[in-house]
């Protein structure tokens, strides 16, 4: 385990954010909203990777948990807004 956070830790951003990227595609989350604008998922799966490589603990800082779900037409909000909804603002 400590070779492979060691090899988080030595990796490149963009290494990280395209594993990011392929986790996101295969597990189907989506990577784009309603309006054609890229969704967060990759880069946020990549910062919590390097947390978790680098010994960070995941409750630091931990703020309530949004639920952000799709709409009945198939968008969800933006990154930036909370919605418990589901709704796009």
């Amino acid at each position: 385990m400590a070779d492979l956070k060691e090899a988080i830790l030595d990796a490149k951003y963009v290494d990280l954010i395209a594993l990011g990227d392929f986790i996101a595609r295969d597990c189907a989350l989506p990577v784009i909203d309603g309006s054609g604008n890229a969704l967060p998922q990759a880069s946020e799966l990549a910062a919590a990777m390097f947390r978790w490589a680098a010994g960070a603990d995941p409750q630091a800082g931990a703020q309530a948990e949004t639920f952000m779900a799709p709409a009945s037409d198939g968008t969800v909000p933006f990154f930036s807004e909370t919605s418990t909804s589901g709704g796009n603002s």
